[in-house]
């Protein structure tokens, strides 16, 4: 078979199990392969050995559950590597190696809650964009990785479950960041990198910012702060207050409380709309907080309570009735013995039944003799026709 000039084969949600891997053998010239949103398990170790001149490989949306040793061992041109939304648990140590042109890894949406060094080190001359969203890596995984892959300046890490970024945490190298879909409460100038350009921050915990954050996050060339719960009262924007119109970082934002400022645009809030710290309201919407919250506790004790009672009520009536049978066989049994040693005659529908006594010294029975019988039979014959003796 002659070989094709093909470039670019793109399978993108076909429902494909498993690829013939003589198909590669037909197609070295190909750059772009995109097996995404398919059903495939597993790669073997010499899936791509005949694809040489691979650029882009795209494998996210299946189903594969580790990446074996050398998988990629033939790939020395490849930049670009998805294998997000997969099923990974595991990347072994030689996975990435001889991938030394590797620019963009996207591991993001895995099982993965850790992942050794050694495996990183493939790659650590050539990569640059790095995506881990949505995997259980600890803070400490995530500054081991940072530091084994000293030259990436793209990070996603959105979606990981993050309660803060420490102070001097984020190489300054980083200039696109996206750690949205967290629960970061308060952020630092500290926190950001010094070459920082790009920021997503949305849809986190953040109540406020203060003047020197503020004053970062104005040079910055791009910043989501969207879908933060911002709370308008003295305590949280004061600062942001004194900016709303002067830059464009808070444009689109909306206040989540007080209760009668939610939904409230920020750019439209004026100094006296703004509750202080200690507002009635404020203490008003806290002890309504505390109320809801025990009055949550209290009702999943009473449901809890119920529970309980119900199944002690069930075992008690089981339990009762177990022993109400008990002792009405014990007493079934013990009346049908009685019954065995009565002498008297039992009917039950039309039939009789006569029980003996078993005790032959209490009852005594008389003997007749042939003589005695014909004599008892003559006096008793009608019309005195009996003889006499």
């Amino acid at each position: 078979m002659n070989k094709l000039d093909l470039r670019v084969l793109e399978l993108r949600g076909c429902g494909l199990k498993r690829i013939n891997t003589q198909l590669y053998h037909l197609l070295p010239y190909l750059t772009h392969l995109d097996l995404g949103n398919n059903q495939i398990q597993f790669i073997a170790e010499d899936e791509f050995q005949d694809l040489h001149r691979l650029h882009t490989l795209k494998l996210d949306g299946n189903l594969l559950p580790v990446i074996l040793e050398k998988t990629f061992v033939n790939q020395q041109q490849l930049k670009f590597l998805c294998l997000a939304r997969n099923r990974l648990a595991k990347i072994t140590d030689t996975a990435f190696l001889n991938l030394t042109s590797l620019i963009e890894l996207d591991i993001s949406f895995n099982k993965l809650n850790k992942i050794e060094s050694f495996a990183l080190t493939h790659i650590a001359e050539s990569l640059q964009k790095l995506l881990i969203s949505g995997n259980s890596f600890s803070l400490s995984l995530i500054k081991m990785i940072l530091q084994t892959l000293y030259r990436v300046w793209h990070l996603d890490a959105s979606q990981m479950k993050l309660r803060s970024i420490p102070e001097r945490f984020l190489p300054d190298r980083i200039k696109k960041l996206n750690i949205s879909w967290n629960n970061i409460t308060t952020i630092s100038v500290q926190t950001f990198p010094r070459q920082l350009q790009e920021l997503d921050m949305s849809h986190n915990q953040l109540k406020g910012l203060n003047d020197s954050v503020i004053i970062k996050l104005e040079t910055l060339k791009f910043v989501n702060l969207s879908a933060n719960p911002w709370h308008c009262s003295l305590c949280h924007i004061t600062s942001i207050l004194f900016r709303v119109n002067k830059t464009d970082l808070f444009k689109n934002l909306s206040c989540a409380s007080p209760k009668n400022l939610k939904g409230r645009k920020l750019t439209s809030l004026r100094l006296e709309d703004i509750t202080t710290c200690n507002s009635k309201q404020n203490e008003d919407e806290n002890s309504s907080s505390d109320n809801k919250l025990s009055l949550l506790i209290g009702l999943i004790c009473i449901v809890i309570f119920a529970i309980l009672s119900i199944i002690f009520v069930v075992c008690s009536c089981v339990r009762r009735h177990s022993t109400n049978v008990a002792r009405q066989q014990k007493r079934a049994a013990e009346h049908a013995e009685n019954s065995l040693q009565s002498a008297t005659a039992i009917f039950c529908k039309g039939e009789i039944s006569f029980k003996f006594p078993l005790d032959l010294t209490e009852r005594k029975m008389s003997v007749s003799t042939i003589d005695e019988i014909k004599r008892d039979s003559q006096q008793s014959l009608p019309n005195g026709t009996g003889t006499g003796i």
